[in-house]
């Protein structure tokens, strides 16, 4: 059987946008859920949606295949 792990996205509620770390390890957003940041930890993901979008955001859980 294929091993999974967790991984969390998060989005901004006003623009719809994504959170992704951008060439110079800032954290910018985009509008395409393939370029989404993938965060390890649901604490990384919510503090990364208070510090960078500060308003309304979601944050998504999934799981990905470990290769």
């Amino acid at each position: 059987m294929s091993e999974y792990r967790e991984r969390y996205i998060v989005q901004d509620l006003e623009t719809f946008e994504f959170l992704r770390p951008d060439e110079i390890g800032s954290i910018e957003q985009t509008p395409y859920l393939s370029m989404a940041g993938k965060y390890d930890f649901y604490e990384d993901a919510f503090q990364a949606g208070v510090d960078e979008i500060g308003g309304s955001f979601q944050i998504f859980k999934f799981y990905e295949l470990v290769k």
